[in-house]
């Protein structure tokens, strides 16, 4: 028994070039792995917020009425992620995403901005407010903005121009990376 692991270490090191090519080729497996496995959670949490916003621009077309405390898209991965998905995607599909997320973004910019003037306006930085005894509106859904006003109309564009991305073949692409499991084999 000790002279077949005294042989086994002598063949390791004469031969030290084995490991080292077993090291390396373990090392690299892991790395593609580690790759893929943030591919794979990058479209789910992509897919995720296009799900989120895309309901979120549904229920104004159907209700006429966004909620200020809420974001139509809390995060924006898709920026910070999109070189994953270059090889995968056409550019037709890369920009389809883009611009939706693009527009999402803007639309939060929007209303936070039309929010913060409401508030601006219905709470004077001058005088003390009783919280409790407050007869101050919450600021949700426009905020009691009128058919007539520019920031309703200018919501009401923006929240046209997001078409719905959810069931297109770019959605789906990024549902098939999502799914994707890999087999590695040591």
């Amino acid at each position: 028994m000790f002279q077949t692991i005294l042989k086994v270490i002598e063949f390791i090191d004469a031969h030290s070039w084995i490991v080292t090519f077993f090291a390396g080729c373990t090392i690299f497996v892991l790395y593609q792995k580690r790759k893929n496995d943030n591919k794979r959670d990058a479209a789910k949490l992509i897919l995720q917020e296009i799900r989120y916003a895309d309901q979120k621009v549904r229920n104004y077309r159907t209700y006429s009425s966004y909620n200020f405390a809420e974001k139509i898209l809390p995060t924006n991965s898709w920026n910070k992620n999109i070189s994953f998905f270059i090889r995968e995607l056409t550019e037709s599909e890369l920009d389809i995403i883009s611009k939706f997320f693009s527009s999402a973004s803007y639309l939060d910019e929007v209303i936070s901005a039309i929010s913060k003037e409401k508030n601006r306006t219905l709470i004077s930085p001058n005088a003390p407010v009783d919280i409790e005894n407050s007869s101050v509106p919450i600021a949700t859904g426009t905020g009691g903005l009128t058919e007539d006003e520019p920031a309703k109309r200018l919501i009401e564009t923006i929240s046209k121009d997001i078409e719905s991305i959810h069931n297109t073949p770019a959605a789906d692409k990024l549902r098939v990376i999502s799914e994707k499991k890999t087999l590695y084999f040591l």
